[in-house]
């Protein structure tokens, strides 16, 4: 493999291999894949679908960029490609829609970074049938009401909902089902949730959806998550001692969205990973004097 008047030869290493090598450097660092896709026309061929696999939509200018790529490209092109998908702040509703109609049709993994917006006024837009993870972090200026379209809160397995302050009404009439199982519409209610094993909510609305423990019959992990230093860290800590379940953790975490695509690119152990061998090994709370269930 040699670099001739900027074009790649072909002739040293069987195309296989070359594969191989471009796809784990493009894997490794996104950065680099953006890099090789200038390399040679077979080179893009098999670094774009590795590209596109991860798409964060960071700013209105970006989202002005993707959109124009997407008309660009073949219809469909990205309908089999992009399997996580991160939209912040900054990007339009009406420029979701457009992104989300070409390339969330397989997207596993959601996830929403807004301050002043409901996060999920994007998901009815999402095409998914398969979508498993997502996550929601805002900070309306007023309580919001979480709205999950039922198809899709069905599928999920694991769900994060940081900041807030939020109300979550379906959460909260599927508590109140359960609380009588021969109620004609218990199971409906319930149903929602099946899929759900992992579950994580930031400190100020913890309290408030505990109730998905007994929802959630499938449910393996709540995570309750603060940010580094919290100082009423201690105390939430020892109020899940007290409940007692352990399926609870404590967890510090900033999630961000440099934190996200890491953990997605398996660049950087995620929140889930951690909470797995937390809850595994008997532990309540990441840090602490007493961390540990007795």
């Amino acid at each position: 493999m040699f670099i001739v008047d900027g074009t790649l030869a072909r002739g040293r290493f069987p195309d296989e291999l070359q594969r191989v090598i471009f796809e784990i450097a493009a894997r490794a660092d996104g950065t680099t894949a953006r890099q090789l896709v200038l390399v040679a026309r077979h080179v893009r061929t098999w670094i774009e679908p590795i590209l596109y696999e991860c798409v964060i939509v960071r700013s209105q200018q970006h989202a002005s960029s993707l959109s124009e790529t997407i008309s660009a490209k073949p219809p469909g092109f990205f309908e089999p490609i992009v399997k996580s998908l991160g939209i912040s702040d900054s990007v339009t509703l009406q420029q979701s829609k457009t992104i989300l109609a070409a390339c969330s049709q397989n997207v596993v993994n959601f996830a929403v970074w807004v301050n002043a917006r409901n996060p999920t006024v994007f998901l009815p837009f999402i095409r998914s049938h398969t979508i498993q993870r997502l996550t929601l972090k805002a900070q309306p200026q007023h309580p919001s009401e979480l709205c999950f379209p039922r198809t899709l809160l069905a599928s999920l397995t694991h769900l994060m909902i940081l900041d807030g302050p939020y109300t979550w009404f379906q959460l909260r009439e599927a508590a109140r089902r359960a609380k009588d199982p021969s109620d004609l519409d218990y199971k409906s209610a319930t149903a929602q949730f099946r899929s759900l094993t992992h579950f994580a909510v930031c400190s100020q609305n913890w309290g408030s959806t505990q109730s998905i423990l007994k929802v959630a019959t499938n449910l393996k992990y709540f995570v309750v998550i603060v940010p580094p230093q919290f100082k009423a860290a201690g105390v939430i800590a020892q109020r899940i001692e007290e409940i007692g379940d352990r399926r609870m953790v404590l967890m510090e975490h900033e999630q961000t969205i440099e934190n996200w695509e890491a953990s997605i690119r398996g660049v950087r152990i995620g929140v889930w990973e951690r909470a797995e061998k937390l809850v595994r090994e008997g532990y309540f709370a990441e840090h602490g004097d007493v961390r540990q269930w007795k």
